[in-house]
C-alpha cells in the first residue's frame, strides 16, 4: 500500500510538472503567436497608409486632369455656344430682315386692294346714291301727283257735299216757303212743348260738342253756342255746359245725358279725339237716347268726319247728319228744330 501510494504521488508529482512544461510552453508560444501578429498587423498598418498615400496622391493626379479636362471643355463648350448665338444671331437678322421685306410687300398688296376695294365701294355707292335720288325723285313726283289728285278729290267731294247741301237746303227752304205760317203746325208744336218733359228727364237736349280746334281755335264751341240759342228761342230746354255744368266730372256728364230726351252733337275732324266727347256718346248710346249729328262742312271734310265717328261710334250714325252752312245757317236749325219735336218731345 505505502509503495502504491508513492507511485501515485510520483505520478501525480510528474504529471504536474508535466503540465506546468505544458502551459509554459504554451504561453510562449502564446507569445511568439502575438508578438508575430503585432509585428503582422503594423507591417500591415504601414502597408494601408502607404497605399492610402498612394491612392490620394493618385486621385488627386486624377481630380487635376478631370478638372483640366473640364475646363477645356467648358471653353470649348463656351465657345461652341458663343458661335452657336452668334450664328443665330445673324440666322435671326436674316429672318428679321426677309420677314420685314414679307411684311412690306403683304401690306402693300393689302393696301393695294383696300384701295381698289375702296374705290370699287365709293363707285357702287355714287350709283346707289345716283339709284336712290332718282327713286326718291321718282316717289315725290308720284307722291305730288297722288297728293294733288287726293287733293282735287277732296275738293271735288267737298264740293259735292256743299253743292248738295244746298240744293237740300233750297228744297227745305222751299217746302217752308209753300207751307207757309201753318196755324195748325204752330198750335201742335206749341202744344208739345208746353206738356213739358217726359217723367224723369230734365233736359229736351244734351248739346255735345269739343270747345277747341288746333287750327280753328274756339270756333266749334262759338257754332255750338249758336245752335244752342237757335232751340232756346224755339222753346227747348238744352243742356249747354257753358250755361248748366255745375261739377266738372265724366260722371256728372253721364248723368246730364241720361236725364236728356236727345243728343244733339257738333262734330269738326278732331271731336272724335275728346275722351268727353265719347263719354258722352257712350252714356247716350247705353241709355238708348237718339242722336243728331251737325257736321261743319264749312271748314270740314263731311266723309272724313263720317268714317271717324263709324270707327268711333256707331250709335250717332243712326239719324240723318245736318251739314251746316253759313250761308244756310237757318235752314240747318230749322232742319234741328223739327228733329227735336220728332225726337225730344211728348206729342
Amino acid at each position: 500500500m505505502a509503495v502504491a501510494k508513492n507511485d501515485v504521488d510520483e505520478a501525480m508529482l510528474a504529471a504536474k510538472k508535466d503540465v506546468e512544461e505544458a502551459k509554459d510552453a504554451a504561453r510562449e508560444e502564446v507569445e511568439t503567436a502575438m508578438a508575430a501578429t503585432k509585428l503582422e498587423i503594423s507591417d500591415a498598418m504601414v502597408a494601408a497608409q502607404t497605399d492610402v498615400e498612394e491612392a490620394k496622391v493618385a486621385a488627386s493626379d486624377q481630380m487635376a486632369a478631370a478638372m483640366a479636362a473640364t475646363k477645356l471643355d467648358v471653353t470649348a463648350a463656351m465657345v461652341a455656344a458663343k458661335m452657336d448665338v452668334e450664328d443665330a444671331k445673324d440666322a435671326a437678322k436674316i429672318g428679321v430682315e426677309e420677314a420685314k421685306v414679307a411684311a412690306s410687300e403683304e401690306i402693300a398688296a393689302a393696301m393695294a386692294l383696300i384701295k381698289r376695294d375702296a374705290e370699287a365701294a365709293m363707285v357702287a355707292a355714287k350709283a346707289d346714291v345716283e339709284k336712290a335720288k332718282n327713286a326718291a325723285k321718282t316717289d315725290v313726283e308720284e307722291a305730288k301727283v297722288a297728293a294733288r289728285q287726293k287733293t282735287e278729290e277732296a275738293k271735288d267731294a267737298a264740293r259735292d257735299e256743299v253743292v248738295a247741301a244746298m240744293a237740300a237746303a233750297q228744297i227745305r227752304e222751299a217746302r217752308l216757303a209753300a207751307r207757309g205760317d201753318n196755324p195748325e203746325r204752330r198750335l201742335r208744336r206749341s202744344v208739345a212743348l208746353s206738356a213739358g218733359l217726359p217723367p224723369g228727364k230734365k233736359y229736351h237736349y244734351f248739346l255735345s260738342h269739343k270747345k277747341e280746334h288746333s287750327t280753328l281755335g274756339r270756333q266749334p264751341e262759338s257754332l255750338a253756342m249758336a245752335l244752342h240759342d237757335a232751340q232756346i228761342l224755339e222753346g227747348f230746354v238744352g243742356f249747354f255746359d257753358v250755361d248748366d255744368l255745375k261739377t266738372i266730372s265724366l260722371e256728372q256728364l253721364a248723368e246730364d245725358v241720361r236725364s236728356s230726351c236727345a243728343l244733339v252733337v257738333v262734330l269738326h275732324d278732331e271731336t272724335c279725339a275728346s275722351s268727353w266727347c265719347q263719354c258722352e256718346w257712350e252714356a247716350a248710346g247705353l241709355a238708348g237716347i237718339p242722336c243728331l249729328c251737325i257736321v261743319d262742312v264749312n271748314h270740314v271734310c263731311r266723309t272724313k268726319v263720317l268714317e271717324q265717328v263709324k270707327a268711333c261710334n256707331p250709335h250717332l250714325m243712326k239719324h240723318q247728319w245736318v251739314s251746316y252752312i253759313d250761308s244756310y245757317r237757318h235752314d240747318a236749325s230749322i232742319q234741328i228744330t223739327d228733329w227735336l219735336h220728332e225726337h225730344a218731345t211728348q206729342g
